[in-house]
């Protein structure tokens, strides 16, 4: 009884946006039939086959295989709620965006924090702190907030520093600890684009290389 995917959310960025939401979101993640390939019908229990003859999206198929799939490979990182954290995005004028979605997980050492811009309008802002976490367990409740690098499990020493990969664009990132902690995360992003960091790496600044970096 749903709208297919493509009839809701179109076949460029917007979806992908979307679809990645999906899968780094706790949860089990769930593609209608023929979603990857970009298909129209919309289908009902009481169908036995399709009706519409229509073809395959390659295009689409092709960069749910680059942009969507290499993040289902790594669901034991997102599918846990223990650790997850949502946040609440403030651009430098001081409001905040309802239009970004920005939550982190982890499990073990391994941590990733996703940021999505569900608007055809480019923002930019910064993450700092979660918003209202229960941490007690239910009936009860406990409410705690905790700042980004607390959520990610970050060491801040002064002599920190993180580097970690971005799967949307293939590039890596360089930030220091003590910066994360003290400033938040700043990010630009533009309409419907999504930032998923993942593989975070500790790297020890002894000789002051990589301050200089």
């Amino acid at each position: 009884d749903e709208r297919t995917a493509v009839e809701q959310f179109g076949r460029g960025d917007k979806y992908y946006g979307v679809a990645v939401m999906m899968v780094t979101m706790p949860g089990l993640p769930m593609f209608g039939h023929g979603q990857i390939e970009g298909f129209s019908e919309k289908y009902g229990m009481e169908y036995r086959r399709s009706y519409w003859d229509e073809q395959v999206d390659y295009d689409m198929v092709r960069r749910h295989e680059a942009e969507v799939f290499p993040l289902m490979r790594r669901r034991y990182l997102f599918s846990g709620a223990a650790n997850f954290a949502l946040y609440d995005f403030t651009t430098p004028e001081g409001w905040v965006d309802e239009n970004v979605f920005v939550y982190s997980n982890r499990v073990g050492g391994e941590c990733a924090l996703i940021m999505y811009n569900n608007s055809y309008h480019s923002t930019r802002g910064t993450i700092h702190t979660s918003t209202a976490i229960n941490t007690a367990v239910a009936p009860d409740t406990s409410f705690v907030r905790r700042s980004l690098v607390e959520a990610l499990g970050l060491d801040t020493a002064g002599n920190v520093f993180y580097a970690f990969r971005d799967y949307q664009s293939g590039l890596e990132y360089l930030r220091s600890a003590r910066q994360l902690a003290e400033q938040g995360f700043y990010a630009e992003l533009r309409g419907y684009q999504y930032h998923a960091f993942l593989d975070f790496r500790l790297l020890r600044d002894f000789d002051g290389g990589w301050a200089e970096v």
